[in-house]
């Protein structure tokens, strides 16, 4: 868990992954309306931000598995992707309403779609991990 403060308070917050991806129901991208400098201006100086960045076309894409110890790298775009990932962004909130309200203030809202991911924690991600490992040998 990441600390946010400022001079008065000290509040834990939570990290959350901010998805970009385009939408075809999307409103028209306006160069005008969505500028993503006022976005960065908002949420950069408070420490909000971690860290962003757009990604490239789908024509850079690969996807990658592993099935009885050979490993496939397929070309993408893949069938399953009905949208693309536009880029993403890292960012400190105290609950899940207000990373929300965060990337409701990005501009892909409005012309695609974000997508708020919250991490898990490194505690929560072990006790997780514990339980599904407890959980297979059981019904294994």
């Amino acid at each position: 868990m990441t600390e946010m403060t400022d001079s008065t308070t000290q509040t834990a917050s939570e990290q959350y992954l901010l998805l970009y991806t385009d939408a075809p129901d999307g409103e028209p991208y306006s160069a005008e309306s969505d500028d993503i400098d006022d976005w960065l201006a908002s949420t950069d100086p408070d420490g909000i931000r971690v860290i962003g960045e757009r990604l490239t076309s789908r024509a850079d894409a690969r996807l990658v598995t592993k099935r009885a110890g050979q490993v496939t790298v397929t070309d993408a775009p893949v069938a399953e992707f009905k949208e693309w990932f536009a880029g993403f962004d890292l960012i400190n909130a105290p609950d899940l309403d207000t990373a929300v309200e965060i990337g409701s203030r990005h501009p892909c809202a409005r012309f695609g779609r974000v997508l708020v991911l919250p991490l898990m924690g490194a505690v929560q991600s072990n006790a997780v991990l514990a339980q599904t490992v407890a959980a297979r040998a059981v019904a294994g």
